[in-house]
Order: C-alpha cells, then structure tokens, then sequence
C-alpha cells in the first residue's frame, strides 16, 4: 500500500480512505512499509509510526508490517515495534544497495528472524534491491527457521517463481500485476500488487472474475504505462485521482520525493484501469 502524505506529514484522512477503499472492495490484507510505500525513504521514527496508524484503523484486514531498515539491528527493532503495535505478519526484503553474497544475504536473515517473535514472509524485489533470491537460498531458510511461513516475489521469473511454489509449507505471493492470475492457477495464494492501490485489476485476477483474458491484457498495458512516471509518486497520484476523486493532487509526497511534474496521461490510464464503480 503506498504511504500517504500531506505537507511532510501522514495524510490521516488519505489513509482512512484508502482502508475504506480496502474494505468496501473486499481485498484481503494490506502491506504497509512495502515498495510502493517507500520504506526506504522514511525515518525509522515514521516507519514505526506508519504502521502503527495503520493497524489502529485496518480491524478486519490480515495485515503484513513492512519491517526491513536495511540494517541488522534496526530491523530487529522494527520487527518488535511492529509486533508490539500487534502485527502478527512481519516482512523483510534482503539488504540492498551494497554487493551483498548470498552468504551475506543469509546471514542477515538468520539474524533477524529468530529474533522475532512472528510469522515471517521473506520479500523478493531484485530491480530494487539489486539482488535475486534464489529458489535455493528461501528454502534453506525456511528449513531452518520455522517461523518462515511465505514469500513476496516480484523476481518476474516465472521458472524460479514455479520453484518457489515446490518449497514445502511456503505461501508464495505475486508481485508482479500480469502474472497474477497465472501464478494462482499453479498455486500461489495470492498477489501483492503495487496497481492495486489504485484499480482493481489484480483484484478481479486473483478472484478470477471477468474476463480473465482482457483483464490480463489491460494490466499489462498498465503496467507499461505507470513504468513511464516516478514511482511511488504515480499511485499516490492516481488514488487521489481515480479513488478519492482529486481534481489537483498536491504535497503528496515526502522528501526526497517530489509530486509528479507532469499530468499522466489519463485517458489512456483510465481505459486500463478498472475501478469501483462509484469511480468510473
């Protein structure tokens, strides 16, 4: 889910409608401190604070805490922060930035989990954390840490995503919009898909409503489409735009981020794009 922002600050009433948005569309969870909220951006301070907003006003959602600081320590710390706060779900991407080995890589993870208290899902993003988990590397950990109960994949290898799938007991979720519907027929239990903040093609995928054929060409191209503008700027813009109805998105971003310099192109979003219907 993206992190709402208003003049530097937590957009409250933004995330109040973005929860209702959750609810009255029947999604089944939200992921806050995920990529598309721009974890990486955020002081520890407002990471915590974030999460803690949001479980205060999501009772009925399965919620999944973004915990991952990049760093052993304070990834420990955010992962107790969130479970104090009452999160039961805790997610870490492995470390980024640096060239890390896949020693390295475990390493980190046999630090961090043990010492939380929670089911753990392992999140992998190799086009922003500059390394790919391997089939190999999830399955140790799973092995050797039974708190490890999932996985986020957005590696958009479908070969790898299949092995993933034949690691036993790991829940595997999509992260990338097209492939959802495909990777549900051969078993994941679902998609976490950064489009969804603001449509509801995924949506309709993972429920296999409609027409699967036509909805997976449209979010495709929308996929293609919201490549062409910062992100996370573009879903923040587009909730605002095409859920809460905002004329003129303004001050929606935090620093170092900035609001989109120019207008999306709209109509061609819009012809990709399913909304509810009091938003068509």
């Amino acid at each position: 889910m993206i992190t709402p922002f208003r003049e530097e600050e937590i957009d409250h009433k933004v995330l109040l409608g973005f929860v209702e948005y959750a609810r009255e569309n029947h999604f089944d969870g939200l992921f806050p401190g995920g990529s598309t909220g721009g974890f990486a951006s955020l002081s520890q301070k407002r990471h915590a604070e974030f999460l803690k907003e949001v479980i205060e006003e999501s009772t009925g959602l399965k919620l999944f805490a973004g915990i991952c600081r990049n760093n052993v320590d304070e990834t420990i710390e955010m992962g107790k922060i969130a479970i104090d706060l009452g999160y039961t779900n805790l997610v870490s991407i492995n470390p980024y930035y640096h060239k890390y080995s896949e020693s390295s890589v475990e390493n980190f993870f046999n630090s961090v989990i043990p010492a939380l208290d929670a089911d753990v899902y392992i999140y992998n993003n190799p086009s922003l954390s500059g390394y790919r988990l391997s089939p190999e590397v999830v399955e140790n950990l799973k092995e050797r840490h039974p708190q490890v109960v999932g996985m986020k994949d957005s590696g958009n290898d479908m070969d790898a995503f299949a092995r993933f799938l034949k690691i036993k007991g790991l829940k595997v979720y999509q992260g990338k919009d097209a492939y959802v519907h495909e990777s549900i027929s051969q078993g994941a239990v679902g998609g976490v898909c950064s489009s969804a903040n603001f449509a509801l093609n995924t949506l309709l995928l993972a429920k296999n409503k409609g027409d699967v054929a036509k909805i997976r060409a449209m979010t495709k191209r929308l996929v293609e489409l919201v490549s062409k503008y910062d992100v996370p700027a573009i879903h923040n813009y587009l909730f605002r735009r095409f859920i809460l109805n905002e004329l003129e998105p303004h001050n929606y971003m935090n620093a170092p981020f900035v609001d989109l310099k120019e207008i999306p192109d709209l109509i061609a979003l819009r012809e990709n794009t399913i909304l509810p219907l009091d938003n068509r």
